[in-house]
This record gives C-alpha cells, sequence and structure tokens, in this order.
C-alpha cells in the first residue's frame, strides 16, 4: 500500500538584515548587507519531505554564496540539487555551485532539497545568515493543501494531470517515480521509451501522436516539461532543441508554461553508455541555454540527479532511484 501524504502549500521566510556594525565579523568576500529568503516544504511524505529555497541578495554584489540555518526538530538533509548542501547536527550549510554563485544586488539564487523528518513537527527555519551576515525573521504557518491540487511556482493551483512531458525512457522514469511519491499534476509514464530529441522535432510524429492522445484524455496540458534526451551516436544541437520548444506551445495549451531539463545528471565517474561521458551534462547544458534565451521564455528549474546505487542498467533509474527523481520533481513543480 502507498502511504498517505500530505502536500504542503508554501512556508515562507522573509527576512531582513538586524546584525549591528561590529556584532558579526564579515570575511572579504561577504559584501553581502542582507538577504531574502523563502523557504517553500513542496511536499511531505511519513519520514521524507522537499522543500525548494530562494535566496534573493539585498547587498553589495557577491561573487559566491553560503547559505546557512539550523532546523529546529531533527531534520536532515538527504539530498540537494542546485546547491553543495551540508549539515553538521542541526546546523545546514548552502554553497552555490560553478553557474550560480554571482549574485548582483537584489539578484536571486535557487536551490532544492530532500529531508528526513520526525513525522510529528516539521517547522521552518526561523533564521539565515548569507556569507557570514545574520538575517532574522518569522516564518509563516504551514497550511495544508487539497489533495487534488499542488502548489504552483507562479501562484495558484494546478489540478491533477494538468502538466504533461516529452523526453525518453529517462522521462518515464521521473514521471514513474513521480506518480509513485504521490505526484499528482503530471501525466504519468506513457511509453516514451527511446524517443530522444529527433523523435520530437517533427510535431506530426508518432511521438507527438503519442502525446497528443494523452491530451485527449487530460485536456491539452497547461504546462510541459521537455526533457532533452540524447543517444550518444546522434546528440543533439540547439536549434533542434528550439524546435522541440516550438512543438510543445504548438501541442499544449495556449500560452502553456514551458519547462526545460536535461538527462538526470549521474555521480563523478560514472557513464551512461547509451547517452555517452558526456550526453547528460551536454543536455543540461542546452537546457540552461534555453533558458537564458529571451526568446525562447521558457523556465529551467533545475538539475535532476541519479545517484551510484540508484541505476538499475548504469543508465536508467531503479526503484529507489525513480523514486528520488519522483521526489526531485515534486520539488521542481509541485
Amino acid at each position: 500500500m502507498r502511504p498517505a501524504r500530505v502536500r504542503l502549500a508554501v512556508v515562507a521566510v522573509s527576512v531582513a538584515l538586524a546584525a549591528t556594525a561590529g556584532a558579526v565579523t564579515v570575511t572579504a568576500h561577504a559584501a553581502a548587507a542582507g538577504c531574502r529568503v523563502t523557504y517553500a516544504v513542496s511536499s511531505q511524505w511519513p519520514g521524507g519531505f522537499g522543500a525548494n529555497v530562494s535566496l534573493t541578495n539585498l547587498g553589495d554584489p557577491v561573487s559566491s554564496w553560503i547559505l546557512t540555518w539550523s532546523f529546529g526538530a531533527g531534520q536532515q538533509v538527504t539530498q540537494a540539487w542546485n546547491a553543495t548542501v551540508s549539515q553538521s547536527g542541526a546546523q545546514v550549510t548552502a554553497r552555490n555551485v560553478t553557474w550560480n554563485g554571482n549574485l548582483a544586488t537584489n539578484g536571486s539564487a535557487s536551490f532544492g532539497f530532500n529531508g528526513s523528518w520526525n513525522n510529528s513537527s516539521n517547522p521552518a527555519p526561523t533564521s539565515f545568515a548569507l556569507n557570514g551576515v545574520a538575517c532574522n525573521g518569522g516564518g509563516q504557518p504551514s497550511q495544508t493543501a487539497s489533495p487534488s491540487s499542488s502548489p504552483s511556482p507562479t501562484g495558484g493551483t494546478n489540478p491533477a494531470n494538468s502538466m504533461g512531458f516529452i523526453g525518453c525512457s529517462m522521462a518515464e522514469n521521473v514521471a514513474q517515480g513521480y506518480v509513485a511519491v504521490g505526484g499528482r499534476r503530471m501525466w504519468g509514464p506513457y511509453g516514451t521509451g527511446g524517443l530522444v530529441v529527433q523523435s520530437w522535432t517533427d510535431p506530426n510524429s508518432s511521438a507527438w501522436q503519442k502525446f497528443d492522445q494523452q491530451a485527449a484524455r487530460f485536456g491539452r496540458p497547461r504546462a510541459v516539461w521537455v526533457q532533452i534526451c540524447i543517444f550518444a551516436s546522434q546528440g543533439a544541437s540547439y536549434d533542434e532543441v528550439k524546435r522541440l520548444i516550438a512543438n510543445a506551445r504548438q501541442h499544449g495549451a495556449a500560452g502553456a508554461s514551458i519547462f526545460i531539463t536535461g538527462q538526470p545528471l549521474y555521480d563523478a565517474g560514472h557513464v551512461c553508455s547509451l547517452a555517452g561521458a558526456n550526453g547528460p551534462q551536454l543536455t543540461d547544458n542546452l537546457a540552461k541555454q534555453a533558458a537564458a534565451d529571451a526568446t525562447q521564455n521558457v523556465t529551467y528549474p533545475g538539475q535532476f540527479l541519479l545517484h551510484n546505487g540508484e541505476d538499475a542498467d548504469g543508465c536508467h533509474a531503479n526503484t529507489a532511484g525513480q523514486q528520488s527523481l519522483g521526489r526531485q520533481a515534486l520539488g521542481f513543480w509541485g
């Protein structure tokens, strides 16, 4: 039996600088004079939860950042993406990754993580510090969302099955895990195995016919996740990625939001023979390129990560890996 899950609405913690001169020793790289943090519990299940953290620098520009906080009820971070996160006792330290360290004044960075909790209390942290400079503030009480809806990154709620996806068997792994951990917004798996980028560049291809069959079943999706999926022998170009995005807009509902990611990345030294040694990183780079291209109007929610012991054949996720990917998807879009 699948355990019941509680879906939580956003828990926001807005924090402003309260430290006075001389109260905190600030190193040279910690020029920030304040910050604002939003801490959002995106999903929760017996023994585990997912959360998203958004950091805004209110002070001078910084070239790297370290965000720290303490948990108050024994929570433990078990996995993170878009930041390097470590924990000692109750204190958590999140450091930027290579591509999101620069924060201009009012610049923002976001990351997510999965964690464990005691099944009794999971309070939001009450204080944060950016590069050693304390920011103090209080959190708002959490609220329980309706089981038939989930928090939306843009506000409001998302009815079940309102988000479609395209990709290959790696996207199927995410969808399998997403359904297994109780996700409702995105479609479940529908047979996209082997459908790499080139399968989706023609808007009239058999791949898109599969997609349209799902749309006929659930309604044209209000959001579409585009996974860039490749075979090493074929690769992918940015022009092909732009065609995928255009086709997703054509087959989705009018004005549908488009999310884009690459294939899951693996631990250092792990190679998926189907995608090649640098294949997953190539797909992630292409997704970031599309998100940075203002003409495409797409959102890059972050990297999917598949760790050692979570794959079945060197490439595809096993049951534990599927659930890990599913929890990451919950953290990205509810």
